[in-house]
């Protein structure tokens, strides 16, 4: 995939517009814009900034994938980063309940 489309990407699966994330890296949205359409390259440090604002490496962004998880893990997982520290919490707590609830030991798979 190409970058652009992939921090596209990413950055819907964070609930992020193109002018959100331009504020978050001091950057126009006609950059962001012409970034994901793969109409200008990004520098390695818009890079950082990018993966920095989506709550992601840059070697993810870039395309690594994290290990073991299928396509739509990964969403879910681009989601729980993009929440705040708060909401992180509510949502381990959640976990633990449910896999209570379905007969998995708290720290099982």
């Amino acid at each position: 995939m190409e970058i652009g489309k992939r921090i596209a990407e990413i950055r819907e699966d964070a609930g992020l517009t193109q002018s959100a994330l331009a504020r978050a890296i001091r950057t126009s949205q006609s950059a962001i814009s012409q970034i994901e359409a793969g109409e200008r390259n990004p520098s390695f440090d818009m890079l950082r900034q990018i993966s920095a604002a989506l709550g992601v490496t840059v070697a993810y962004l870039v395309g690594a994938s994290i290990e073991g998880l299928k396509p739509e893990e990964e969403v879910h997982f681009r989601q729980y980063r993009s929440l705040p520290a708060e909401a992180r919490e509510e949502l381990a707590e959640y976990a633990v309940y449910l896999r209570q609830k379905h007969g998995k030991a708290a720290g099982g798979k």
